[in-house]
């Protein structure tokens, strides 16, 4: 039913262009352009209030895809308690090299739970979840880019990269670390033993 209010309106043939360039780009007639540039204005001056309504998720999308892992387990006794942070701000990699090391350094090896040993062969060594790390550690408790090992002229370090959950040492949360032999470290239910031999 046409609207009584309607009237013939001259356009400017440069706006008449930009309407049918959007109608074509946005499959929208050119009315429905019209209606949509108008009520745009309108919001905007103030003369329609919109008011926001909350809409349950998707089913079927995993929101912490996109966000920081779940909270870790329960607490081991002798563990402090320490609340994770809900944003953690990004750490980049170390982008320089460690200093010369004498002697070629010790030889590190590593075993995640009752997986094989791995021999860590590169002086900056990444572990999280992220599909770029070094060793890859596929649990949502697990930070993308959660800890890394180094090597450095006075032995191996292991570093929290500010993950969520931490990174712990015999029911301590740890910041850095000299690796020495027989360390087991925890990051989330995953046991990483570290081995330190001779080269």
């Amino acid at each position: 039913m046409d609207n009584p209010v309607r009237k013939s309106v001259q356009l400017d043939p440069r706006m008449l262009a930009i309407i049918r360039q959007i109608g074509q780009t946005s499959g929208l007639d050119p009315d429905q352009v019209i209606h949509l540039a108008l009520f745009d204005l309108g919001r905007r001056m103030g003369l329609i209030k919109v008011t926001p309504v909350s809409m349950a998720p998707p089913s079927g999308v995993d929101l912490l895809d996109e966000a920081e892992p779940e909270p870790p387990p329960a607490a081991r006794p002798g563990r402090p308690s320490v609340a994770p942070q809900l944003a953690p701000a990004p750490v980049a990699r170390p982008a320089s090299r460690p200093a010369a090391r004498p002697g070629g350094g010790d030889l590190l090896l590593l075993q995640v739970d009752d997986g094989p040993l791995i021999s860590v062969r590169k002086d900056i060594f990444l572990i999280g979840r992220g599909s770029k790390c070094d060793h890859v550690i596929q649990h949502r408790s697990v930070s993308r880019e959660h800890a890394v090992v180094t090597r450095e002229r006075n032995g191996w370090f292991i570093e929290d990269l500010n993950s969520a959950n931490g990174t712990w040492l015999d029911g301590e949360q740890i910041t850095k670390h000299r690796l020495s032999q027989g360390d087991e470290i925890l990051i989330s239910n995953h046991r990483l033993r570290f081995t330190v031999r001779a080269s």
